[in-house]
């Protein structure tokens, strides 16, 4: 099969979950994912939870499995000389490279003219946090993401999981992508930063410009509840169902007034613009529980979607793959334990016509290409290969 970004190889230095999206991406479209991982303890994506039943950490973790599949492991100890000039010669022979942002020590491939290097952390190469730790949480809440969710009266509502991380790893492989372009077109290489809490902030850039615009501040509004439109919530129905009600547009509110059973709603002169409904959620709400909780979800839906409404159902995580749509599309991929086994997760989430993708697949050991990369990329000897790895262990220990 050949991908969009055959022939292309690319360096990706251990690092997060942000750089190893960043090569997913670049490995599902058929580049060559060379990993470069410390001695002992490898990538610190691989001891991220959940780990299967099957095998043992750190080649189980899913975390490890989804975001390095068809990637190849090389174990080298960048912090010592011997490791270091070996990372060089193979940065050197490559189109991109893909590293953290670190204090310990320079990046990679500063001498390579041709080279595109995405570095990405936290907050950039520059300014007064550039040197600052974080995490997913962190960044939500400076770039005031998580501010306007949870109740009225309490704390904000952290959601979890690594979505800033994935946002940073998808930017930064769209700038890779536009710079080697470029570099078709006779540009030379470049380095690009990126920063998670920059590529963050573009989920909540109406917040600032709205607070510029007309002074209005941030206020939680209570669960799901957000301006200017409401509802806009979720709502439970028959049999422990949940549907999600969302109304823009006056017709779709007229509609979905008609369909519940409340026909006075819609030409109730209090509930006619979406800042009259955020005014008086409380008198829509205790009807709307009310109403749909006759039936189940999936009807609701489906009656809805015949209305044109933007209804959604809201499928547990077990439900979540079995959905026909996903099927239809094939969003689901199967990917690979080492020691058997294997789980369903989504895969890179674009269609292209006549260059697929490389769906799912497997990750590598720690170290399992050391040798075969060392000595067909390199030119290095199994002498050679061995003292380097004795050197490597030495410094690890």
């Amino acid at each position: 099969m050949t991908g969009a970004l055959s022939g292309y190889v690319v360096i990706e230095v251990a690092g997060n979950v942000a750089s190893a999206y960043c090569g997913a991406l670049l490995a599902a479209c058929g580049a060559e994912v060379i990993k470069i991982e410390p001695p002992v303890t490898g990538d610190p994506v691989r001891t991220l939870p959940p780990f299967a039943k099957v095998g043992a950490p750190p080649e189980n973790g899913g975390m490890h499995l989804f975001l390095n599949a068809n990637k190849q492991s090389v174990v080298l100890d960048i912090g010592a000389n011997s490791g270091r000039q070996a990372a060089e010669r193979l940065v050197a022979g490559a189109d991109v490279l893909v590293e953290v942002g670190l204090e310990d020590r320079e990046p990679l491939g500063q001498e390579c003219p041709d080279l595109i290097r995405a570095i990405l952390s936290w907050f950039g190469q520059t300014g007064p946090r550039r040197d600052w730790r974080a995490t997913d949480a962190v960044i939500q809440s400076m770039t005031g993401f998580i501010y306007p969710i949870g109740p009225e009266v309490g704390p904000p509502v952290i959601p979890g999981g690594y979505q800033a991380q994935i946002t940073a790893g998808v930017t930064a492989f769209i700038a890779i992508v536009t710079a080697l372009i470029g570099r078709e077109s006779g540009d030379a290489g470049c380095t690009i930063d990126q920063s998670v809490l920059e590529a963050t902030l573009t989920y909540t850039e109406i917040g600032p410009v709205k607070h510029i615009y007309d002074g209005e501040k941030s206020v939680r509004k209570g669960v799901n509840r957000f301006r200017p439109t409401y509802p806009q919530t979720l709502y439970p129905c028959a049999e422990g169902t949940w549907l999600g009600v969302s109304t823009v547009t006056p017709l779709q509110w007229y509609a979905a007034c008609d369909l519940i059973g409340v026909r006075e709603f819609a030409y109730d002169p209090r509930l006619q613009t979406s800042e009259n409904r955020n005014d008086n959620w409380r008198e829509i709400d205790d009807v709307f529980v009310r109403q749909l909780a006759a039936r189940r979800a999936e009807e609701w839906f489906h009656e809805g979607q015949a209305r044109r409404l933007p209804f959604a159902l809201i499928p547990t995580m077990e439900e979540l793959s079995e959905l026909d749509h996903f099927q239809a599309r094939e969003v689901f991929g199967t990917y690979g334990l080492p020691d058997g086994g294997s789980f369903q997760a989504p895969v890179i989430p674009w269609k292209f016509a006549a260059t697929p993708l490389r769906q799912g697949g497997t990750a590598p050991r720690l170290g399992a290409d050391t040798r075969t990369i060392l000595s067909g990329r390199l030119g290095m000897a199994d002498p050679e290969i061995d003292a380097l790895a004795a050197s490597d262990l030495r410094g690890a220990a």
